[in-house]
């Protein structure tokens, strides 16, 4: 209405909320003999090293793994980090060699050599690398397009 006070809509004041403090997580340098460290349940059995061969390049695979050492390893592997789990596995110089030796083998081979080394670490049960098929069998895996009737020039007019 015309002639009619207007009623105005009382402004809320905004709540100001403080930051809630929060402790710092500590890091312990020093594990309790009382604490149960989780990371021990990685620990692999104590197991003597083996003594492996491959073109001549002699090592010793070892068995026995601290938690913090298999989760280097899955480290690794995941970056596609091949000759620093060898040096795990085998030590500096025999997993360099072993490097060196896996290197003079095709995709495939090596692939599988490479399992076989990290299933006797027993670091792993399965395969660690795992091959493409268009790797195994060259671009023969690849999927064909979808006018594999047509040539490349033909589809290309079609568009």
């Amino acid at each position: 209405m015309p002639g009619a006070p207007r009623k105005s809509t009382p402004k809320v004041q905004p709540k100001v909320v403080e930051p809630v403090q929060v402790e710092p997580v500590q890091v312990v340098d020093e594990v309790d003999d009382d604490v149960f460290d989780l990371l021990s349940v990685l620990d692999t059995e104590d197991l003597p090293p083996l003594p492996v061969t491959l073109r001549g390049a002699r090592a010793h695979i070892r068995r026995s793994y601290s938690g913090e050492e298999s989760v280097k390893f899955t480290g690794h592997l995941r970056n596609q980090e091949v000759d620093e789990v060898l040096k795990l596995i085998a030590g500096e110089v025999d997993g360099a060699a072993l490097s060196v030796a896996l290197a003079s083998f095709n995709t495939e081979q090596g692939v599988k050599l490479f399992n076989q080394i990290a299933k006797m670490s027993t670091l792993t049960e399965g395969e660690a690398l795992a091959l493409l098929p268009a790797y195994s069998r060259g671009m023969d895996g690849a999927q064909p397009s979808q006018d594999v009737n047509g040539t490349t020039a033909e589809a290309y007019a079609k568009s």
